[in-house]
């Protein structure tokens, strides 16, 4: 059985030149809310995906996260390393009250980093960051046994396949036995979204990346174990992208890694996210399940019925 995630907040900004897009319609919280709620009906757990940066320029979002939390929603905190300069020390600290935020927010999982094999805006492009992944992981796993506490504690990377420096610079900078102790293991994908696959070929793309992924991280002396979680996928419409070919590449990839879940151990799956940020913007702004009036596309009832088939 699958856990599945979402996050409620939206794109507000270009991602490379990072200028805010004015147009953006704000957040209804309330609407929000009705939506998680929906989609989180029957679950026992469902992650709310929520993302704050360590010495960064981006804005926490959602900015609150209590509003949509409760009767099994949980949140994934996601703690971005965004330092100009190196600084593990600091970042353990912030990961250490990353942990204790998370215990008083009721529990859930704390995600150390965002795609450190990324550039900028994403970790990559900070320095010290595989050095701040390996301290920070390790100061939340201690932070987590003197508390006590019901959190979870593990990072994540954006597609990377075998004989990819980012596999050799983790075993580098993370301890053997941080590795051996974490709780889970995320991929950031986004299957025909940044390199188009043809549709008989989907399947077959989706299959090789999750494998190799878990091959690699066990290479590097992550146990078979632990649990690999999709902390990002989605697919965005638009123009040139039919809310049709939506739903058709978004379950095709959900069903193809839901196949796979017994032999790589994916037991949870986040959405990327909830409701475009603006429905006429760049592509980026349009990967929602809903419109930016929260009008449904027709994928969410698609996802709505993935989650009552493999949710527990």
């Amino acid at each position: 059985m699958i856990t599945f995630g979402v996050w409620p907040g939206v794109v507000g900004k270009d991602l490379v030149r990072l200028e805010t897009f004015i147009d953006a319609p704000p957040e209804d919280v309330e609407r929000t809310a009705e939506a998680l709620r929906d989609l989180a009906e029957g679950t026992q757990r469902f992650y709310v995906r929520c993302y704050r940066s360590y010495r960064g320029a981006h804005e926490p979002t959602p900015p609150d996260p209590v509003p949509y939390l409760g009767d099994g929603r949980v949140v994934d905190y996601v703690l971005g390393y965004s330092s100009p300069e190196v600084d593990p020390d600091g970042f353990s600290a912030a990961v250490r009250a990353a942990v204790r935020e998370v215990v008083e927010l009721g529990g859930g999982k704390l995600q150390v980093c965002e795609e450190v094999n990324v550039a900028a805006p994403l970790d990559g492009g900070s320095p010290g960051c595989y050095e701040a992944l390996g301290s920070g992981l390790a100061a939340a796993l201690d932070e987590r046994a003197r508390l006590g506490a019901d959190v979870a504690i593990g990072f994540n990377a954006a597609v990377a396949l075998p004989g990819d420096p980012f596999w050799a610079e983790v075993r580098t900078a993370v301890d053997p036995q941080v590795l051996a102790r974490l709780d889970f293991l995320g991929l950031d994908f986004f299957p025909d979204v940044f390199r188009p696959v043809p549709a008989d070929a989907l399947a077959g793309a989706v299959t090789h990346v999750v494998r190799s992924f878990r091959e690699s991280a066990s290479a590097i002396g992550i146990p078979s174990g632990v649990p690999m979680h999709i902390t990002e996928t989605g697919w965005p419409t638009g123009p040139e992208n039919s809310e049709e070919h939506q739903v058709r590449v978004m379950e095709s990839v959900a069903r193809t890694v839901f196949g796979l879940a017994s032999e790589v151990g994916v037991d949870t799956y986040e959405i990327f996210g909830l409701r475009d940020g603006l429905s006429s913007g760049p592509r980026e702004n349009r990967f929602g399940l809903l419109r930016d009036d929260y009008s449904a596309k027709p994928v969410y009832e698609t996802v709505k019925r993935l989650i009552a088939e493999y949710s527990f």
